[in-house]
C-alpha cells in the first residue's frame, strides 16, 4: 500500500465550486461550497450489468431484504448520489441516477418498504458533503452488507481499511486476503460494491499503477483519487 503527500496527513488544495442538497419537505436545496482539487467530469452512469448483477446478489443471499429502506439525495461534483439506509446503516451510495422514482424502483429489488426521508439521511449525507469539502477524511457512519455474499464482503471489509491518500492493487488486497493470484475475483467483487465512496473501491489500482476499473465510471475514479491527492492519467482495465 501506498500513501501520498497531501493525503492522509494532510487535506487536498482547495478551490470553490458548489453543490447542493435536496430538502424535499422544504421544497428546497442547500448551496455548499465544495473544493476542486482537479476537474470535475460529469456524473457517468453506473453500468446496467453491474447493477443488475447487485440487484441478483442482495435477491439471491439469505436474509438480505430489509424491512424498510429510507432513501435521499445530493448533488456533488461528481454528479447526484443517492443513498439508502436501513436500520442497520448505510445500504447503498448510488452514481447516475437522475430521479427518484428510478432509485426507489431499485431499493424495490431488496425492500417492499421504501420512502424518501432526507432527515433520516441527514447524517450520512452531513459526512459525505464534509468529504468533497475537504473537511473529512473517513467516515464514521454504519453500513449494511447483509446484501452481498460472504466472498465480498470480505472484500469489501478489507477495502474499508485504506485510508485517505494511501492506494493499493488488487492483488496486494487479494494478498491480504489469504487469496494470493485471485486479482481478478477481489475486482470483480468491488465491482459489486454497493457502498462507493463509503467503502473506498476507488483506492485500489491495477499492480502496474494505472487506474483499473471502478463501477461509477473511471473519469469518477480519476475525480475522486485527484481529490484525495493523487493523479492517474492511466484508463487500463486490467486488474492486475
Amino acid at each position: 500500500m501506498t500513501c501520498q503527500a497531501g493525503g492522509q496527513a494532510g487535506l487536498p488544495p482547495r478551490r470553490a465550486s458548489v453543490a447542493y442538497v435536496y430538502t424535499e419537505a422544504r421544497g428546497e436545496r442547500c448551496v455548499l461550497t465544495l473544493p476542486q482539487a482537479t476537474y470535475w467530469p460529469g456524473a457517468s452512469s453506473r453500468r446496467e450489468s453491474t447493477r443488475m448483477k447487485r440487484c441478483r446478489e442482495s435477491s439471491s443471499v439469505a436474509g438480505a431484504s430489509a424491512s424498510l429502506i429510507r432513501f435521499g439525495s445530493l448533488e456533488t461534483p461528481v454528479g447526484q448520489l443517492f443513498v439508502g439506509l436501513t436500520d442497520r446503516g448505510v445500504c447503498d451510495v448510488t452514481f447516475g441516477r437522475a430521479l427518484k422514482e428510478e432509485y426507489r424502483q431499485l431499493l424495490l429489488g431488496r425492500s417492499r418498504n421504501v420512502w424518501r426521508d432526507d432527515a433520516a439521511l441527514s447524517e450520512v449525507t452531513a459526512q459525505l458533503v464534509a468529504y468533497f469539502n475537504g473537511d473529512r477524511t473517513s467516515f464514521s457512519v454504519s453500513v449494511d452488507l447483509r446484501g452481498v455474499t460472504p466472498f465480498t464482503e470480505r472484500v469489501l471489509r478489507e477495502t474499508q481499511k485504506i485510508k485517505f491518500g494511501c492506494l493499493t492493487s488488487y492483488g496486494h488486497l487479494a494478498a491480504r486476503l489469504g487469496k494470493s493470484g485471485a486479482s481478478r475475483a477481489v475486482g470483480g467483487a468491488l465491482g459489486r460494491n454497493p457502498l462507493p465512496i463509503l467503502i473506498p473501491c476507488h483506492r485500489v489500482i491495477a499492480g502496474n499503477g494505472e487506474m483499473g476499473g471502478f463501477t461509477g465510471g473511471l473519469e469518477t475514479k480519476r475525480a475522486l483519487l485527484g481529490l484525495e491527492g493523487h493523479r492517474l492519467s492511466g484508463l487500463s482495465s486490467e486488474l492486475f
